[in-house]
């Protein structure tokens, strides 16, 4: 199996998240390929060498890179600092009132273990046990918890979102990767 060089400059708010970002468009276009795509998703990014451009200089660092990087591997730096928030309040909360009374009622879900992420729910115990069972035959490496929840019967069961309140100054970095890619 052999090896092409891959490039891109992309924006992010540091620069492990500009390369899963990298990573996941290269998935997206790419797909998986065990490993073989000739895309970012077929390396791992292992070094910031934003730190060796006062010493190469700008202008030789992409070279550095192709020289020194491994197979299967990318490198990256950064060439623009981002600007954080310096906010003290970096949220908004915008409350969604709740009128009337509230009507609960018992509901048993089953809970995949590791995820915790709800893949049947029923008001009856027995009905919900036989449908965690049928999901379990069909996904065997699974294990799922029936557990006894309570949720409001009708009615908004919002009661509150909270969003990142950007600032002003706020900007993303700018980040530069080259990996060698594997296809």
């Amino acid at each position: 199996m052999g090896a092409n060089s891959v490039s891109t400059t992309v924006r992010g708010r540091d620069i492990q998240s500009a390369f899963d970002g990298v990573y996941q468009r290269a998935l997206e276009n790419s797909g998986h390929q065990e490993g073989y795509s000739g895309d970012f998703n077929s390396t791992h990014f292992t070094k910031d060498v934003t730190l060796l451009i006062k010493s190469i200089g700008i202008n030789k660092i992409d070279d550095y890179i192709l020289e020194n990087c491994p197979k299967w591997e990318t490198w990256g730096y950064c060439l623009k600092e981002p600007v954080t928030n310096k906010n003290k309040i970096k949220t908004q909360v915008d409350v969604t009132p709740q009128k009337g009374t509230r009507k609960w009622i018992t509901v048993y879900e089953g809970v995949e273990r590791w995820s915790n992420n709800t893949v049947v729910s029923d008001k009856s115990q027995t009905e919900c046990i036989k449908k965690v069972r049928a999901y379990v035959e069909k996904n065997p490496d699974v294990t799922i918890n029936v557990i006894i929840s309570k949720v409001l019967a009708e009615g908004n069961k919002n009661c509150a979102t909270i969003t990142y309140k950007k600032s002003k100054e706020e900007t993303p970095g700018q980040y530069r990767f080259i990996g060698l890619a594997a296809n």
